[in-house]
């Protein structure tokens, strides 16, 4: 080959290589761009759910949309297609045909069975037929069969005395996230600060507190501790996702009950006594009572100027 022949072949190489860049340029330009998909992170078992798509195809036309659950194909979107749309029998999944597009898609009355990870699948039409795919997963929730609730070992705390609290919540699925408050501020695991969590099968979770005399909560709160302050507030929030949120709260009173009332005055010795059973109301009406007794003990122990 001589070297003139070499010089042209060389230029039309460099002339292709120009030739296919700029192609791609324009097809970047023209096609398939900004593939989306929106699926939301958790669902209530029985609802229904709509996932959509968002892409643009500038000056492209649309050839299919697909979804996809677990690999298989569920719905169908051909624009050129009478009717354009057409669902597939995947277990579990109802589709609402009147409500799904080339943009989203509608499943009915959501199970279990369905959570996993759904794909969006976009093609655009000749001559390129490019092709883009996005996925995401869904949980689905079945909510707690009974709200949270608070039980104390003790409602009277001194000092030097070991806090012990319970907070149970119903049956759900996934099990519910349980998080401790103690007027405000949350609670951690530590050495002097114990949370555990019990799941029992068609009876809830429960998760116990346990927070040692040491701990820097307790501390403080005796430490601010005065005669009009005397009790503190604690609090167990319970959440899964987004979708349930709900809390239970106890109030904890610092002192001593027996030194300033007697417990046979108030039969709290009686293990089938009510105050002894968590009753709200008696606990409601004693207190005002006990906190008079306080206040008069005070009054009455103060020198004479």
């Amino acid at each position: 080959m001589t070297k003139k022949r070499k010089f042209v072949y060389g230029q039309l190489n460099i002339f292709s290589v120009y030739c296919i860049v700029f192609v791609l340029q324009i097809v970047s330009v023209i096609g398939l761009q900004g593939l989306k998909i929106f699926v939301p992170e958790a669902v209530i078992v029985h609802s229904n759910v709509t996932l959509a798509c968002q892409y643009d195809l500038e000056q492209a036309s649309l050839y299919s949309v697909r979804w996809y659950f677990e690999s298989e194909e569920f719905f169908r979107y051909v624009p050129t297609e009478k009717p354009p749309g057409r669902k597939f029998f995947v277990p579990g999944l109802v589709i609402d045909l009147e409500k799904s597009d080339a943009t989203s898609v509608t499943i009915k009355d959501v199970t279990r069975e369905v959570a996993g990870l759904y794909q969006c699948e976009v093609s655009e039409d000749a001559p390129l037929f490019h092709t883009d795919i996005r996925s995401a997963k869904m949980q689905v929730v079945e909510l707690p069969d009974a709200n949270p609730a608070i039980t104390l070992v003790k409602r009277f705390l001194i000092p030097s005395e070991t806090l012990k609290a319970y907070c149970t919540v119903g049956t759900s699925y996934p099990t519910a996230n349980i998080t401790w408050y103690i007027n405000g501020r949350k609670v951690y695991k530590t050495p002097h600060q114990r949370i555990s969590i019990q799941i029992y099968e068609n009876k809830g979770v429960t998760s116990s507190l346990e927070i040692f005399p040491l701990s820097q909560i307790l501390q403080d709160i005796f430490q601010s501790t005065t005669t009009y302050q005397t009790s503190f507030d604690i609090l167990c929030e319970v959440s899964i996702f987004h979708i349930y949120n709900k809390n239970a709260m106890e109030r904890i009173f610092v002192g001593d009950p027996s030194a300033s009332v007697s417990p046979n005055l108030l039969n709290w010795e009686d293990a089938t006594h009510p105050l002894r059973n968590g009753s709200k109301l008696i606990i409601s009406n004693i207190l005002p009572i006990l906190l008079v007794i306080q206040i008069i003990k005070n009054v009455c122990t103060m020198p004479i100027l």
